[in-house]
């Protein structure tokens, strides 16, 4: 008995066949990749410009004014009450959530442009200014 001589890649007509298919999950994913969500690309850089590391004068609904500085890994300093805070954030579709300290509540606001910064509004309210 002869034993039959055995590709190890397999059969060459299903590879051929197979590589279509394999180019086009890849071009499709790339192209799922780049398209910006409707509402989300301006909203994203907007999370990053303002988690930049570099301060920002703070303006509070009661007027209180004081500093504020995100860093891109979740973590920030804000400085300008009563004691320095160190903030933690996370980004959300339209803005971010903020987290002053270990006892005050979580905020989440929707990141409005103006002219020389941000708005954080919480639904038609304004949770504090950012300003540069």
């Amino acid at each position: 008995m002869e034993k039959s001589e055995r590709n190890p890649c397999g059969n060459g007509q299903a590879r051929q066949s197979l590589l279509p298919l394999s180019l086009l999950a890849f071009v499709a994913a790339a192209i799922v990749a780049v398209t910006p969500t409707p509402g989300k690309a301006d909203d994203t850089s907007a999370v990053h410009k303002v988690t930049d590391g570099r301060p920002w004068k703070i303006t509070m609904e009661n007027g209180r004014v004081g500093t504020l500085i995100l860093f891109q890994n979740g973590t920030g300093k804000m400085t300008g009450g009563p004691m320095d805070l160190s903030p933690k954030w996370k980004p959300t579709a339209d803005g971010l959530c903020l987290k002053p300290g270990a006892l005050l509540p979580e905020r989440c606001v929707k990141l409005v442009r103006t002219g020389n910064g941000y708005l954080g509004m919480n639904g038609d309210k304004q949770a504090f200014k950012l300003e540069r």
